[in-house]
Formats: C-alpha cells, structure tokens, sequence
C-alpha cells in the first residue's frame, strides 16, 4: 500500500508540474492535476493538502528556487553561505521564468495558495540574513537590495529601462551582482 501512495504522490506531483510548466500558475487546478495524472480530487486533498501542499513540496524539493537547498538543516549561515546564496540564487532567479511567474502570481492576487510556498520560502532566506547580528542596517540594506533585484527582473519582462537603468544589458545584472558582493563584503568586515 505504502509503494502505491508512494507512486501516487509521483503522479500527481508530475502531473502538477506538468501543468504548471505548460500552462503556468494561473492554469493550474485541482481538477486539472487529477485528469492529467488519473486520480481522483480526493486523493489530491488526502496526499497534499490541495493546491497549497503541491506549491510548498515545489518549494520544499527546490524546484522553486534550487538555491534554497544551500540552506537545508542550518540555523544560522556564514558569509561564505550568504555570497554562494547570493551568486547562484541571482542568477538562478534571472533563468528561472517559472519562478518568476510565480512571483508576479503572487504580488498580482495575493492568493491563498502560495501562502505557505512564500512562508517556507521566506523563512530559509531569513536564515541568510542573520549573519550580522550586530548591525541589523546592514542586514535591512541587503534585503532592499535584494528585493530591488527581485523587482527588476519581474519588470523586465515588460519593461527594458527603469529611470535610466537598461535592465536588457547582460552588463547591467553583471553591475548588481557586483553591487551585492561588495555590500557582503561590508557584511565581512563588520
């Protein structure tokens, strides 16, 4: 019984980023997920939770944001943690269209359904973020930092410039990049 849920749960997991893939986030459904992977909707809810559960084993297996299994089973990161999160997770986020996606699902509905993908989420990056309990400016610095960068790649989707920033020149993210490594190494000598 144990191997056949086992499979299910494949299944239906398959199915769901199948859909999500194909269809993006705002065509993904229950009733969807249960077709494509020819189970009931009962069974989805029972293994899962529903939609909510799938997205946070998305986020929880690192299909979301790979860079977050950096992070697994650690209380507190080093700087050496943060500059590795930072370089990958930057540059995993500009590839990553999914993810992306899923971001601007987000901000666009507020929805129930990525509540506990964003918690999860959330609560790996904060781990990042401690690593300079002496100064929590710098730490707040960093996190706007991040979150411009977030921004821009969500804009550049549809928007090539911001003020005067050409946000379609490889040259500009290299420029961020360098931005945030250097505000880490602020981060070291502190």
């Amino acid at each position: 019984m144990k191997k056949n849920r086992a499979a299910t749960e494949k299944k239906i997991y398959n199915a769901f980023l199948s859909i999500l893939k194909e269809k993006g986030p705002q065509g993904v459904g229950i009733n969807a997920i249960a077709k494509e992977a020819g189970v009931s909707k009962e069974l989805i809810y029972r293994y899962f939770g529903g939609l909510k559960g799938l997205l946070l084993q998305y986020a929880q297996k690192g299909d979301f944001f790979k860079s977050l299994l950096v992070l697994d089973n650690k209380q507190q990161s080093s700087v050496e943690d943060l500059k590795q999160f930072t370089k990958e997770g930057t540059k995993e986020l500009r590839e990553n269209k999914l993810t992306q996606e899923i971001l601007r699902w987000q901000l666009l509905e507020n929805n129930s359904e990525t509540k506990e993908l964003f918690k999860y989420t959330n609560s790996q990056i904060s781990k990042i973020f401690a690593v300079n309990d002496k100064d929590t400016s710098l730490n707040h610095a960093f996190q706007l930092m991040i979150g411009g960068y977030v921004y821009f790649i969500l804009l550049s989707k549809f928007h090539k410039k911001f003020i005067n920033t050409d946000l379609s020149k490889e040259e500009t993210w290299d420029n961020f990049d360098t931005a945030l490594e250097k505000t880490i190494e602020i981060f070291n000598k502190q």
